[in-house]
């Protein structure tokens, strides 16, 4: 088994309860270690979650904490695996 540590980055589309703002979800997830930004959204996801951290542990325990997180009814982790232009993940 081939184990990478280094700075990785996830994108985490989630989809939230509407009975529940958008602003305060937002607001929880910022405050769960690794999650760098959230963007709220129109389309099919309510919100695009930026995590980076060293490890896959690392991120499988932030994939955790926002799936957990009250409001967020449904998630999907994007892993990063190359970066192209300016603005580098």
């Amino acid at each position: 088994m081939i184990h990478v540590e280094n700075n990785i980055s996830i994108f985490i589309g989630a989809v939230t309860d509407e009975k529940v703002k958008t602003a305060s979800i937002s607001e929880a997830l910022l405050k769960i270690n690794g999650v760098s930004q959230v963007w709220e959204l129109t389309g099919s996801l309510d919100l695009l979650v930026l995590v980076r951290s060293p490890s896959i542990q690392a991120i499988n325990d932030v994939v955790e904490a926002v799936r957990a997180s009250p409001g967020v009814l449904q998630a999907t982790s994007y892993l990063v695996l190359d970066t192209h232009g300016a603005n580098e993940v």
